[in-house]
């Protein structure tokens, strides 16, 4: 695995798709000897000579994460310098909200996790498995009022998926209805097979993906962004949630 030396932030408003089809072309018109993927959520460069790759990642809506290997700094920034000409993107100059300025102090996330879950309406609709109770302490993530929010919405969530009326309409759908506005069905391909442990735990005595997931802010600094990655067992009806914290790597 090849550490990542740089990491940007741009913001879009073309479709997902088509904006990594547009990377993709860029790519293959501005570098000799690359081999480009595509995947649902990513556009993965990747320089045949060494196997090195600048990611793409559709974060979230309207959210563009860049992550380049060490070595490939200049090939990035100069693909995102491209991009940004033909105005598919914009530089995203992130701002900390008043919770996390320095100074101000902030519920801690384990604390806001453990207060939903002694809530009754929480325990009836979710189960929070050992490795997101574990990680949970870890959380650095600052904005205790958005952690709230998701948290009820993850309710919400799980309420819509135990109504039986709801069985064949789309999680994302439903993501939307219980106001989970960065809701994602599913991680990307070369997440799961480079990083398949970031999105993974135990239940029922099988060590699987969860690859359902809400991402908290945005950025790659975990004081201001955060994912929970989760799953629904339609046995039991309730909603899984296996991850608490930093956003999994090669996402």
């Amino acid at each position: 695995m090849q550490p990542h030396a740089l990491s940007l932030n741009y913001r879009y408003e073309l479709p997902g798709r088509r904006l990594l089809e547009i990377i993709k072309h860029t790519a293959k018109g501005s570098f000799q000897m690359v081999g480009t993927t595509l995947e649902a959520s990513a556009a993965v460069i990747t320089f045949l000579a060494d196997l090195s790759t600048i990611n793409f990642h559709l974060a979230s809506e309207q959210h563009l994460t860049v992550r380049a290997a060490s070595g490939r700094s200049s090939e990035a920034m100069k693909l995102c310098k491209q991009l940004v000409g033909q105005k598919v993107i914009l530089p995203l100059h992130e701002k900390l909200s008043a919770s996390s300025k320095p100074g101000k102090p902030h519920r801690p996330a384990n604390e806001v996790l453990a207060e939903h879950m002694a809530k009754p309406e929480f325990a009836e609709h979710i189960i929070v498995l050992p490795e997101a109770l574990a990680e949970a302490p870890e959380c650095v993530f600052e904005h205790e009022g958005t952690l709230d929010r998701y948290l009820t919405g993850l309710v919400a969530f799980a309420k819509l998926k135990a109504d039986s009326t709801n069985d064949l309409k789309p999680d994302e759908f439903l993501g939307k209805q219980a106001g989970l506005s960065h809701f994602g069905g599913d991680i990307g391909e070369n997440a799961k097979i480079r990083y398949g442990s970031d999105y993974s735990a135990t239940y029922k005595g099988v060590y699987r993906l969860f690859p359902l997931h809400v991402t908290l802010g945005h950025g790659l600094n975990p004081r201001s962004c955060m994912s929970i990655y989760f799953d629904w067992d339609p046995e039991a009806r309730k909603l899984i949630l296996a991850r608490f914290g930093r956003h999994g790597r090669g996402a």
